[in-house]
C-alpha cells in the first residue's frame, strides 16, 4: 500500500471493525387511491367525498425531485391522493377488504361523478417486504372487480422483496 492510501492513525488505535448491517423486519403493505388530470381544484374532492387526502398537486404549481439534487419540476397535472399504510404484517387481503367497504362503496356514486372529469382513477397496491418470509398473495373478489370497473378505474401494483 503506498503511502497516499494510508489511514493516518495517530494513536495507532486498531482499525475499526466492519459491522454487518441488519434490515428491520418490515411487512408494509399500501392501498392508494388516487385522481389525476382534472381540471378542477383538488379540494374539490376532498369535499365532495369528505376524505381528508394525503396529497394534493394542482397543475402549474413548482415542486422539488430527487435528493440531494433537488431538481425543480412543474406538476403537469392536477392529481389526488388518498394513501393507507400499514406496518403489522395484517393480511394485504383484509385490508384491500376494509379499504373498500369503509372508503369506495359508501362512496362509489360519487367517486363515479368525480371519474367522469378524470384522465385516470387509479387503485395502487403496494407491498414491500425488508425480512425472509416471503410475499404474500393477494386477490380481489368478484364484486370488488366489478366495482373498479364501474369505476372504470385502474389497478396497479408493486412488489419489493429484499432479504
Amino acid at each position: 500500500m503506498n503511502k497516499k492510501n494510508k489511514r493516518k492513525n495517530k494513536n495507532n488505535d486498531p482499525p475499526p471493525k466492519k459491522t454487518k448491517i441488519v434490515l428491520p423486519e418490515i411487512h408494509e403493505n399500501r392501498l392508494v387511491f388516487s385522481f389525476c388530470g382534472f381540471d378542477f381544484d383538488p379540494d374539490l374532492i376532498t369535499k365532495k367525498l369528505d376524505l381528508e387526502p394525503s396529497l394534493t398537486e394542482r397543475k402549474g404549481e413548482k415542486y422539488f425531485f430527487g435528493y440531494p439534487e433537488q431538481i425543480e419540476k412543474i406538476h403537469y397535472c392536477n392529481y389526488w391522493k388518498l394513501e393507507w399504510k400499514n406496518k403489522s404484517g395484517d393480511s394485504i387481503d383484509d385490508m384491500i377488504d376494509k379499504f373498500f367497504k369503509e372508503i369506495i362503496i359508501p362512496r362509489k356514486s360519487l367517486i363515479k361523478e368525480i371519474g367522469i372529469n378524470c384522465n385516470i382513477i387509479t387503485l395502487f397496491i403496494g407491498q414491500d417486504y425488508y425480512a425472509e418470509g416471503g410475499i404474500s398473495m393477494y386477490s380481489f373478489t368478484r364484486e370488488q372487480v366489478k366495482i373498479l370497473a364501474e369505476l372504470n378505474a385502474e389497478i396497479a401494483t408493486e412488489i419489493y422483496y429484499d432479504y
